[in-house]
């Protein structure tokens, strides 16, 4: 897939980006493939009936739920390009049932690690998802988009240093992508920062092609 103009810039971003002591596969590059329709993501326990074979780590894989509250592991060769992978080979799509479902509480993965001590922020690329800490909800806003995602950052500086189980949830009638999960040691960059680092990362970019 292409590199945007954003990424450039989260990538510029990210160069401050602490270790996640104790939460791991942030950005679900270490799931296992197991079958050609199925798949585990280590680390993440998923709340919803289409896991596979009783196991709430395994989980569909390059497919799509109907009807039922449904976790998905979608690769770059998923079916629909509006579900392919947004980066690296692996994204969860996260759908919280349809209206004709009797099931209306919706899906969610969670784990439980400590955020990093000197944590300030916290990222993600996708779409707008409920994201709670020990039961705390965190507030997330919009930082950049691109044509395929959404670049989402919340203040954690609150809960650094902190154990607890990190949740990411769909409501009901709902669908979102999710990948890249990222601690960082700067605060959430205001919008005008942030196009300075885009404007940076294009032009670290430019330069690397010319030489």
């Amino acid at each position: 897939m292409k590199t945007s103009l954003a990424s450039l810039g989260i990538i510029a971003y990210g160069t401050t980006i602490c270790l996640s002591q104790g939460f791991f596969n942030l950005n679900f590059e270490g799931a296992t493939i197991l079958t050609t329709h199925t798949a585990t993501i280590s680390r993440w326990t998923v709340n919803a009936p289409n896991y596979v074979n009783g196991d709430p780590n395994s989980i569909p894989y390059n497919d799509i739920a109907l009807d039922v509250p449904a976790v998905n592991l979608e690769g770059t060769n998923a079916p629909a390009p509006s579900i392919q992978a947004i980066q690296g080979n692996y994204s969860l799509l996260m759908q919280g049932g349809s209206r004709t479902s009797p099931i209306t509480n919706g899906a969610s993965i969670w784990q439980t690690g400590q955020i990093p001590i000197s944590a300030e922020s916290m990222t993600y690329w996708g779409n707008a998802l409920q994201v709670t800490f020990n039961n705390q909800l965190l507030t997330f806003n919009a930082i950049s988009n691109t044509a395929n995602y959404t670049v989402w950052g919340a203040d954690v500086s609150a809960y650094a240093g902190q154990t607890g189980q990190l949740m990411f949830a769909v409501p009901w009638q709902g669908s979102a992508m999710l990948d890249n999960i990222q601690f960082s040691s700067m605060p959430i960059p205001e919008p005008g920062s942030l196009a300075l680092l885009v404007a940076g990362g294009l032009l670290v970019a430019w330069r690397r092609k010319r030489s």
